[in-house]
């Protein structure tokens, strides 16, 4: 969602200007980009780096080619125009017969075989729960959502799995992410 504000033509913003700038959600913030100021996204939580990238060596240990941070391709019907509602996924699972380009961020939901989710706060469990619906409606065959405890250091998870079952995703399973690893 970048938002841009153009600098004026002598490149510079007042401190007041910068302060009436609009407020970000937290984990958003303003960045000087090529000449412009952007909303950009905030650099992710170790717990989130270290959690996804569990879980998605636990997919590559069964064969399966994996990445982080991915976008997944919206048809159009579930939110809208083809191309102008991607989800950024935390973890992307590619079908055994698929092979992502080499500078591919952009996937179709038909090469994909789950998505990944790692959230620990209430608006990030509401953003999953919305996707969920939209991941369905994509066809995606497996969808996991990892849970962190905020109120805990553990750096652990608990992934709740979920399998299409018609056009719905139906829990099959439940267990840390630490449990994984030695599975």
């Amino acid at each position: 969602m970048p938002e841009q504000l153009n600098l004026p033509m002598t490149g510079v913003r007042t401190r007041a200007e910068f302060e009436a700038l609009p407020r970000v959600p937290r984990g958003w913030a303003w960045e000087l980009r090529s000449g412009r100021l952007e909303l950009t996204l905030m650099p992710v939580t170790f717990w989130y780096s270290r959690i996804v990238f569990h879980v998605l060596e636990f997919w590559r240990g069964l064969g399966y080619e994996v990445a982080g941070d991915q976008y997944v391709a919206d048809t159009g019907f579930a939110r809208g125009d083809p191309g102008h509602h991607n989800f950024v996924a935390d973890g992307v699972v590619f079908r055994p017969d698929h092979r992502p380009a080499k500078h591919s961020t952009t996937h179709a939901p038909a090469h994909l075989h789950a998505v990944i989710e790692a959230v620990w706060q209430d608006a990030q469990v509401r953003e999953a729960i919305d996707k969920l619906r939209v991941y369905a409606a994509l066809g995606i065959p497996h969808l996991w959502i990892v849970r962190g405890d905020t109120a805990s250091e553990d750096l652990d998870g608990f992934v709740s799995m979920y399998e299409l079952t018609g056009t719905d995703y139906k829990l099959t399973g439940s267990r840390l992410v630490s449990e994984l690893l030695t599975a």
